[in-house]
């Protein structure tokens, strides 16, 4: 069977007539349309993407137009930015892996098909989840929902490479900030509820990440502390800066840990906290704080979280009560906040509140965000019950993380298990 092929005439040797044809039509397409978007934008893929980005509340569900714009752009930016990935607005491999990740864990802790997709079902799920944890029922994972499901939001500074992170850490330790075995190059959990707290004390953006303002403030402090110590300032708190920090401890009779706390620092004359939110425990009179939303547990923990870093001055004098040990106080402060009726001054008092209502748990079982975790052997007196915290968050581990009041005299991060740290109960606020 022969094959014709048809010619176009003026053309020397001829070309075949569909080729040219498809060469004209791509031609006008690219005319019509400009510059081809890489493949990774085609239409579904872009509303897969928008799909996720509105599920994770970093776009609206309007934005769900299958056309990468400005504001898809500025949506992965963010996401970008809070999950340490270079944050250039688009949307590779690496951004896509992380954004599915995330989207996955939802739906598993929402009890949906985890495939990656923040669909119809998704939104659903959420739904059922957050109203089964009294939160606000609008079927996106967004900060307090992701909070309530024990997941990181914010899991990277962005700040580059393992030597940074590992400066950063030493700078936080040195501090204060963060535990002494902190220093691990890995910007995790720890890391971030650290930098949170030097952004509370130093009227900075409180986001967790690292950037170039947290960052230059944090260097300054460790400065202003080796120059009182007598030692380079270079704003790398390292070996010698410990060393010289525990020799002006031991001559101005101060614990000897080398660790420049809220103690040392008030002897050098370095303010620890310049934010107005955390003055009140300079000043006394009643704590600042911000506005609160939520459920009752949220609320809770937001109160908690806006008094990090307030510490005591003189003997024990504090912003929530008198001047005497204050665990107590702080933790029935922060139930008072989210409408708990409940105040006191010792810590079984929460055991034999929860007792009264209903809600103490059954041994140190199935902690939640804004319960009370009361640590010594009873609560049968003060040298039995011996202080008292609230649960920030439950993680999946069985560990906790706690806001504490006259910790180290001041309110301080924790993170633990309940059991090895000698918790003794977990009480909830009634109707929580």
């Amino acid at each position: 069977m022969s094959t014709t092929i048809l010619r176009v005439p003026g053309r020397a040797g001829g070309a075949p007539l569909t080729s040219l044809v498809l060469a004209l039509a791509a031609v006008l397409v690219g005319l019509l349309l400009g510059p081809a978007a890489p493949q990774a934008q085609a239409a579904t893929d872009v509303r897969l993407l928008q799909r996720d980005l509105a599920g994770l509340s970093y776009a609206p569900l309007s934005a769900v137009d299958g056309i990468y714009g400005s504001q898809t752009t500025e949506s992965v930016r963010h996401f970008q930015s809070d999950n340490g990935l270079d944050a250039d607005g688009d949307a590779g491999p690496a951004t896509m892996s992380a954004l599915t990740a995330k989207v996955k864990q939802v739906q598993s802790k929402a009890g949906t098909s985890a495939d990656g997709d923040y669909g119809t079902g998704t939104l659903s799920a959420v739904r059922s989840y957050q109203s089964a944890h009294g939160l606000g029922v609008d079927g996106i994972a967004g900060p307090l929902t992701m909070g309530a499901m024990n997941i990181d939001r914010i899991t990277s500074s962005g700040a580059g490479s393992d030597s940074d992170t590992k400066l950063l850490q030493r700078n936080l330790v040195g501090l204060g900030y963060l535990a002494a075995d902190g220093v691990d190059g890995v910007y995790g959990p720890a890391t971030k509820d650290a930098v949170l707290s030097f952004q509370s004390d130093n009227a900075l953006d409180v986001d967790g990440i690292a950037g170039p303002q947290t960052d230059a403030a944090l260097a300054a402090k460790v400065k202003q502390v080796q120059s009182k110590a007598g030692t380079s300032a270079d704003g790398d708190y390292g070996t010698a800066t410990l060393s010289a920090v525990k020799s002006y401890q031991s001559a101005h009779g101060l614990d000897v840990d080398g660790i420049a706390g809220p103690r040392t620092m008030a002897a050098m004359g370095i303010a620890r906290e310049l934010s107005g939110g955390s003055s009140g425990g300079e000043s006394g009179g009643t704590p600042s704080v911000p506005p609160l939303s939520g459920s009752a547990r949220d609320k809770i923990v937001q109160a908690a979280r806006s008094q990090l870093g307030v510490h005591e001055w003189g003997n024990n004098c504090n912003p929530y009560g008198p001047c005497e040990a204050w665990c107590a106080l702080f933790a029935s402060w922060t139930w008072r906040q989210a409408g708990v009726s409940f105040s006191t001054a010792f810590s079984g008092d929460f055991y034999y509140y929860g007792q009264r209502n209903g809600t103490l748990h059954s041994g140190l079982s199935n902690p939640q965000p804004g319960d009370a975790i009361v640590f010594g052997s009873g609560p049968q007196s003060t040298t039995t019950s011996v202080h008292v915290g609230i649960i920030e968050k439950a993680n999946a581990d069985g560990t906790v993380d706690t806001i504490e009041g006259n910790s180290n005299d001041q309110v301080m991060r924790h993170h633990f298990s309940p059991a090895t740290r000698g918790a003794y109960a977990i009480v909830s606020p009634a109707g929580a």
